[in-house]
């Protein structure tokens, strides 16, 4: 069940380990001093990746991600935020400026001495591929293109296709296939002005304020039109989850409510309302199917595999847990050794597997997967992208 766990094989790194340990805490059991807070973050809580499989796995249902947000929130109220957790939990402003400075920002990483200079400086994995920056992101091919392609009056369904960070900055050919597919589908398409980043990096952080902020812009910007016959769209697995399960936990009231209702990853937007049924396509080919944690978590994977089969490809869904990457976890140097091993077991499988392609909606998984196979690694979207006929 929990990633560290499989990977290491000791009893501390299992969600039944932490969860007592945790609950010894709480009851006043164990010693308090910053001595021992220090040691059960890094070698206790610290461990957990926050894939949530717990969540669905566990008999008892214990949610450690959940319970680990609000340790790490503690934990910074009484000690302080470090620099990298800080540089982590504001990616969104950080990846902004990256875009802006592109290609230069990419370059940088690339002069002799950097990557070792950065591990040292900032704890980042120098054996870590990093993510390259576009200058031109998302919004700003979708406002250069003229907007919407398909007038609303002739649409099957009219969509919000939410900017997640990673898909603006980083990796806006994903965005622009999903603009394609829903468009092929009969969706008028509008990208919504304002919104920032889900929340889903501080989050994980335990940066809960700066999520809950973020959540607060979005479903003040979302709520209003997502009550009139609009639905939110998102890339990035990790974010459509923010939305549908965590915004809830953050916030209160019939806006938020409403928001975790009508947002959907663009696979489980696409076989949910059957547009996958208008999509012109003429599939070949064998995909091998790694699916996101938090959507396993959600019970949504499954929508991508069905949707990538009706266009016409053959899919082997791999029957995987977390890749080993959970965001920032994998970029960290004290953390790059158990990624790898987790992802090992992730590897096996895909080498078991007949597919021809590996696929992953994760961005954090196509990292990992691309280290491993010298990239190469499609989100699903542009699986179906490539189908269109």
């Amino acid at each position: 069940m929990c990633p560290t766990y499989r990977a290491s094989q000791e009893e501390i790194q299992s969600t039944r380990g932490r969860a007592n340990l945790l609950r010894q805490a709480m009851s006043g059991d164990l010693p308090e001093s910053e001595q021992f807070d220090l040691a059960f973050m890094h070698e206790v809580m610290d461990m957990c990746i926050g894939c949530k499989g717990c969540s669905v796995d566990c008999p008892s249902e214990v949610d450690m991600a959940k319970l680990k947000v609000e340790v790490e929130n503690a934990y910074h109220e009484r000690h302080g935020t470090s620099l990298r957790t800080r540089a982590f939990g504001h990616i969104d402003r950080l990846s902004a400026v990256g875009s802006a400075l592109a290609p230069v920002t990419n370059w940088v990483t690339k002069i002799p001495g950097a990557r070792p200079a950065l591990e040292r400086l900032g704890g980042i994995a120098s054996e870590r591929s990093l993510p390259k920056f576009h200058h031109e992101s998302l919004v700003d091919w979708f406002t250069d293109r003229g907007g919407p392609q398909v007038p609303p009056q002739e649409a099957e369904r009219k969509v919000l296709l939410f900017p997640d960070t990673y898909t603006n900055y980083n990796k806006p050919g994903a965005g622009k296939d999903a603009v394609e597919v829903l468009e092929a589908a009969s969706c008028h398409v509008q990208i919504p002005d304002g919104t920032g980043g889900s929340g889903r990096p501080p989050l994980s952080k335990g940066l809960i304020e700066k999520a809950r902020a973020d959540a607060e812009r979005n479903v003040d910007i979302l709520a209003p039109r997502l009550a009139d016959d609009w639905d939110a769209v998102v890339v990035e697995p990790s974010d459509a989850a923010m939305f549908q399960s965590d915004y809830p936990d953050l916030l209160d009231g019939k806006a938020v409510r409403t928001v975790a209702a009508n947002t959907y990853g663009v696979c489980e937007y696409l076989d949910v309302f059957r547009l996958v049924e208008h999509l012109p396509t003429d599939a070949e080919g064998s995909l091998t199917y790694h699916g996101h944690c938090h959507q396993k978590a959600l019970k949504k994977d499954h929508h991508a595999v069905g949707v990538l089969r009706r266009v016409g490809y053959r899919v082997d869904p791999l029957d995987s847990g977390c890749c080993g990457m959970a965001g920032s976890f994998g970029y960290e140097a004290e953390h790059y050794s158990m990624s790898r091993a987790i992802g090992k077991i992730l590897f096996d499988q895909i080498e078991a597997s007949n597919g021809e392609q590996v696929v992953a909606p994760g961005a954090s998984c196509r990292t990992q997967l691309g280290d491993e196979y010298n990239d190469g690694i499609l989100h699903p979207v542009e699986a179906l992208a490539a189908a269109l006929t």
